[in-house]
């Protein structure tokens, strides 16, 4: 497996270490949360990925990364899914991938299998080669904070400008909003005014009741952030239901037929012991 860890910078600028401290101070903690704010359950909780298309020239792969102690680094520790080219055939159909063809998994498997642990932070990140074929030269990330110029990994590159120090939205989480693969136009008029701060997050019962999906903008730069280049959908595994522990079978009663039956034979059988000792006795 390749480990690949993306660390925050140490050296920032009053600027930055200001607008850090007020990310901080408004963002609250959550017990679990799933979107542009983080990944982190209050129980060990399994979530099934299942891929859905990609669109994009570049060559990505699909990562569940945790946080490092400190919240300031995130290792790569599971791949979800890989393109082992950018696309089906081209530029065709918008440079579409589908599973099978241009993307594939490590088992074969089109739906993979996450178990995110009790209190730790996770991640989502779409790694990509930015057309040079190197795998892991760009990534993106489905927490906002990430997609800046403060994280960084060796020989990588965070190529969108605009996201500065604050960081930008570059996952969409949900089923309400509007893909259009055959479109250059931006996600927010291609959903009516909607920017994709109005999809960052999913809730438990969203989960529960999925597929829903999660699509990625790889952040090419010079295009308009359209969330098309890499979808997947998620859905909870259900928790498996313990079996009914069986009672344990009362000792049968016997019938009061039964019982008095019983009681004459014993009678029975002791007249009959007196009668054969007196008729013993000289």
């Amino acid at each position: 497996m390749t480990t690949l860890t993306l660390v925050k910078k140490t050296s920032f600028t009053v600027a930055s270490l200001a607008t850090t401290m007020l990310l901080s101070i408004c963002t609250p903690v959550r017990a679990f949360t799933f979107g542009a704010g983080g990944i982190q359950f209050e129980q060990d909780t399994s979530i099934n990925f299942t891929f859905e298309q990609s669109h994009s020239p570049y060559q990505s792969s699909l990562w569940v990364a945790k946080a490092e102690s400190g919240n300031n680094g995130y290792t790569n520790i599971y791949e979800l899914f890989k393109e082992t080219k950018p696309s089906d055939n081209g530029s065709a159909n918008n440079w579409e991938g589908t599973f099978g063809n241009a993307v594939t998994s490590d088992n074969g498997s089109i739906t993979q299998t996450f178990k995110f642990l009790k209190d730790q932070i996770y991640a989502l990140l779409l790694w990509s080669d930015t057309g040079s074929g190197k795998p892991f030269e760009q990534y993106v990330s489905s927490s906002t904070f990430m997609n800046s110029t403060l994280w960084w990994a060796a020989g990588t590159q965070f190529r969108r400008d605009e996201c500065l120090v604050a960081g930008c939205q570059l996952a969409v989480f949900g089923d309400d909003f509007m893909l259009d693969y055959n479109s250059s136009d931006s996600f927010a008029n291609i959903n009516g005014g909607k920017g994709p701060e109005q999809f960052s997050s999913l809730t438990k019962a969203q989960l529960a009741k999925g597929p829903t999906k999660i699509s990625f903008d790889d952040a090419q730069p010079g295009t308009q952030l359209d969330f098309k280049d890499f979808t997947v959908s998620a859905e909870l595994v259900p928790e498996p239901v313990p079996a009914p522990v069986p009672e344990p079978v009362p000792e049968p009663v016997p019938e009061p037929v039964t019982v008095f039956g019983t009681i004459l034979g014993i009678g029975a059988l002791a007249a009959a012991r007196r009668k054969k000792k007196r008729g013993q006795e000289p």
